[in-house]
């Protein structure tokens, strides 16, 4: 896969599971979130939540609240949920940095 189209399917994949009532549960203000993706297809996107509104872009976001480090695979596995984000943090093969409780806030609005 190439970073284009892991980014054109995680954008989807967030457009489609966040719905706009968990949305406004995150609140005022701005929650951000930079995935780096490694291995085959690696790069960066950033997700962000502004005042209850979804952006997702190709780029990296400076000073975001938490960061994930995953491979392709293992990001894609997520995502299809044959691997929970909790056993893939847990074996090493997610990274989380920065603050935790703001992944678990995605995770809460993603049902995961």
């Amino acid at each position: 896969m190439t970073f284009e189209e892991i980014y054109n399917t995680m954008r989807k994949y967030f457009e489609k599971n966040i719905k706009k009532k968990n949305l406004k549960e995150f609140g005022q203000g701005i929650y951000s979130y930079e995935f780096d993706v490694t291995g085959e297809g690696e790069g960066r996107f950033y997700l962000e939540v502004k005042d209850g509104v979804l952006a997702i872009q190709p780029f990296d976001y400076k000073n975001a609240l938490c960061s994930f480090t995953v491979d392709a695979g293992n990001l894609k596995r997520i995502i299809t949920r044959k691997l929970s984000p909790t056993e893939a943090y847990s074996t090493g093969r997610l990274t989380i940095h920065g603050d935790v409780s703001a992944a678990f806030r995605l995770a809460d609005a993603l049902g995961v």
